[in-house]
Protein backbone atom coordinates (compact mmCIF):
# COMPACT_ATOMS: atom_id res chain seq x y z
CA UNK A 1 0.00 0.00 0.00
CA UNK A 2 1.29 3.38 -0.84
CA UNK A 3 -0.44 5.49 1.33
CA UNK A 4 1.96 3.90 4.50
CA UNK A 5 4.10 6.88 4.35
CA UNK A 6 1.67 9.12 4.78
CA UNK A 7 0.11 7.76 8.02
CA UNK A 8 0.50 9.72 11.18
CA UNK A 9 0.38 8.84 14.98
CA UNK A 10 -2.98 7.87 15.79
CA UNK A 11 -3.83 6.91 12.07
CA UNK A 12 -6.51 3.59 11.98
CA UNK A 13 -6.05 1.29 9.43
CA UNK A 14 -8.53 -1.85 9.05
CA UNK A 15 -8.39 -4.88 6.91
CA UNK A 16 -11.35 -6.43 5.27
CA UNK A 17 -13.65 -8.65 7.01
CA UNK A 18 -12.37 -12.43 6.75
CA UNK A 19 -14.79 -14.82 7.04
CA UNK A 20 -13.95 -17.78 9.06
CA UNK A 21 -16.25 -20.45 7.92
CA UNK A 22 -15.61 -24.51 8.06
CA UNK A 23 -14.29 -24.20 4.71
CA UNK A 24 -11.67 -21.86 5.21
CA UNK A 25 -10.85 -24.21 8.47
CA UNK A 26 -10.41 -27.30 6.70
CA UNK A 27 -7.95 -25.78 4.12
CA UNK A 28 -5.58 -24.63 6.97
CA UNK A 29 -5.84 -27.60 8.43
CA UNK A 30 -5.45 -29.97 5.26
CA UNK A 31 -2.27 -27.86 5.01
CA UNK A 32 -0.68 -28.41 8.49
CA UNK A 33 -1.21 -31.96 8.52
CA UNK A 34 1.15 -32.12 4.92
CA UNK A 35 3.19 -34.38 4.75
CA UNK A 36 1.07 -37.09 4.73
CA UNK A 37 2.88 -39.05 7.27
CA UNK A 38 0.93 -37.05 9.73
CA UNK A 39 -2.56 -38.64 10.69
CA UNK A 40 -5.59 -36.60 10.59
CA UNK A 41 -6.32 -35.34 13.96
CA UNK A 42 -9.57 -34.98 15.47
CA UNK A 43 -9.46 -31.80 17.81
CA UNK A 44 -11.28 -28.41 18.54
CA UNK A 45 -10.08 -27.40 15.74
CA UNK A 46 -11.57 -29.80 12.68
CA UNK A 47 -14.28 -31.80 15.30
CA UNK A 48 -17.73 -30.42 16.79
CA UNK A 49 -17.75 -33.28 19.19
CA UNK A 50 -14.28 -32.71 20.18
CA UNK A 51 -15.00 -28.72 20.28
CA UNK A 52 -18.19 -29.43 22.42
CA UNK A 53 -16.36 -31.65 24.60
CA UNK A 54 -14.23 -28.88 25.40
CA UNK A 55 -16.57 -26.40 26.10
CA UNK A 56 -16.88 -24.55 23.26
CA UNK A 57 -19.92 -23.83 21.06
CA UNK A 58 -18.57 -24.88 18.12
CA UNK A 59 -15.19 -25.81 16.33
CA UNK A 60 -12.81 -22.96 16.66
CA UNK A 61 -9.89 -21.48 14.76
CA UNK A 62 -6.62 -22.34 15.07
CA UNK A 63 -4.47 -19.47 16.78
CA UNK A 64 -2.19 -19.32 13.69
CA UNK A 65 -5.24 -18.44 11.40
CA UNK A 66 -6.01 -14.88 13.43
CA UNK A 67 -2.63 -13.86 13.64
CA UNK A 68 -2.55 -14.53 9.59
CA UNK A 69 -5.24 -12.22 9.23
CA UNK A 70 -3.39 -9.53 11.54
CA UNK A 71 0.01 -9.84 10.03
CA UNK A 72 -1.87 -9.78 6.43
CA UNK A 73 -3.13 -5.91 7.34
CA UNK A 74 0.69 -4.99 8.38
CA UNK A 75 2.08 -6.36 5.45
CA UNK A 76 -0.62 -5.17 2.80
CA UNK A 77 -0.08 -1.41 4.32
CA UNK A 78 3.88 -1.32 5.52
CA UNK A 79 4.88 -4.12 3.49
CA UNK A 80 8.79 -3.95 3.32
CA UNK A 81 9.10 -2.33 5.99
CA UNK A 82 8.05 -4.71 8.36
CA UNK A 83 9.11 -7.72 6.42
CA UNK A 84 12.40 -6.75 6.99
CA UNK A 85 13.33 -5.21 10.48
CA UNK A 86 9.64 -5.27 12.17
CA UNK A 87 7.68 -7.36 14.45
CA UNK A 88 4.93 -7.93 16.93
CA UNK A 89 3.57 -9.34 19.92
CA UNK A 90 0.05 -10.37 20.47
CA UNK A 91 -2.10 -12.65 22.38
CA UNK A 92 -5.12 -14.43 21.36
CA UNK A 93 -7.72 -13.55 24.10
CA UNK A 94 -10.59 -14.92 23.02
CA UNK A 95 -11.88 -18.01 20.60
CA UNK A 96 -12.68 -17.39 16.69
CA UNK A 97 -15.41 -19.74 16.16
CA UNK A 98 -16.63 -21.29 12.41
CA UNK A 99 -18.86 -18.48 11.57
CA UNK A 100 -17.27 -15.53 12.76
CA UNK A 101 -15.83 -12.83 10.43
CA UNK A 102 -12.98 -11.07 11.55
CA UNK A 103 -10.97 -7.93 10.96
CA UNK A 104 -7.64 -6.75 11.74
CA UNK A 105 -7.19 -3.17 13.00
CA UNK A 106 -3.86 -0.91 13.74
CA UNK A 107 -3.56 2.59 14.78
CA UNK A 108 0.01 4.24 14.88
CA UNK A 109 0.31 4.57 18.39
CA UNK A 110 4.24 6.25 18.83
CA UNK A 111 7.06 7.68 16.18
CA UNK A 112 9.94 7.55 17.40
CA UNK A 113 13.74 6.55 16.43
CA UNK A 114 13.06 6.00 13.47
CA UNK A 115 9.84 3.20 13.80
CA UNK A 116 6.57 3.45 14.25
CA UNK A 117 4.57 1.34 17.09
CA UNK A 118 1.24 0.41 16.14
CA UNK A 119 -1.49 -1.29 18.52
CA UNK A 120 -2.90 -4.26 16.69
CA UNK A 121 -6.01 -5.81 17.01
CA UNK A 122 -9.02 -8.37 15.78
CA UNK A 123 -12.18 -8.17 16.38
CA UNK A 124 -14.83 -10.40 15.55
CA UNK A 125 -18.36 -9.41 13.99
CA UNK A 126 -20.01 -8.47 17.43
CA UNK A 127 -17.19 -5.96 17.92
CA UNK A 128 -15.39 -8.27 20.43
CA UNK A 129 -11.53 -8.14 20.62
CA UNK A 130 -10.49 -12.01 19.96
CA UNK A 131 -6.08 -10.79 19.55
CA UNK A 132 -4.64 -7.90 20.66
CA UNK A 133 -0.60 -6.49 20.56
CA UNK A 134 1.53 -4.64 19.12
CA UNK A 135 3.62 -4.22 15.61
CA UNK A 136 6.75 -2.08 14.84
CA UNK A 137 7.85 -1.46 11.66
CA UNK A 138 10.35 0.82 10.30
CA UNK A 139 9.50 4.76 9.79
CA UNK A 140 9.33 5.57 6.25
CA UNK A 141 12.38 7.71 4.50
CA UNK A 142 11.60 11.04 3.98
Amino acid sequence: MNEAKELAVGSHVAGVPYLLDDAAAQAYERGLQQPQRRRPRMNIHTDRAAATRAGFAAPIAAGEQTIAVAMQLVVDTFGERFLHGGGFEVALIKPVFFGDTIAAHARIARAEQGRLELDLWVENQRGAQVLTGTARVRAAQQ
